[in-house]
């Protein structure tokens, strides 16, 4: 399956699995960069690859489908690892 079918998919149902799947599988070197680049090396990261996965599929349903889907995913997984970052340091900052 292609990122913009995968997409697509996702843009409908945010629960289809093999579409996560397919996305995470065809996407893995720039999806562990970019956490790799917020979140560092270990389990918070392998953590917070599992949450972008999520929140990528959620936020699906803004892609338009004119866009290019490499060029969505390179932005969707930038700004969500970037919310994924902000709201664990005001979880943080609350708890302290």
């Amino acid at each position: 399956m292609t990122n913009r079918e995968a997409i697509l998919r996702l843009s409908v149902n945010t629960g289809d699995g093999l579409a996560i799947s397919s996305l995470h599988d065809n996407n893995t070197t720039i999806i562990r960069s970019v956490v790799r680049r917020y979140f560092g090396a270990g389990t918070v990261a392998d953590k917070a690859e599992g949450l972008l996965m999520r929140r990528m599929a959620d936020d699906a349903r803004s892609y338009d489908r004119r866009e290019n889907a490499d060029e969505w995913l390179a932005r969707s997984a930038n700004v969500q690892c970037d919310r994924l970052r902000n709201e664990a340091i005001h979880d943080k900052a609350n708890r302290e």
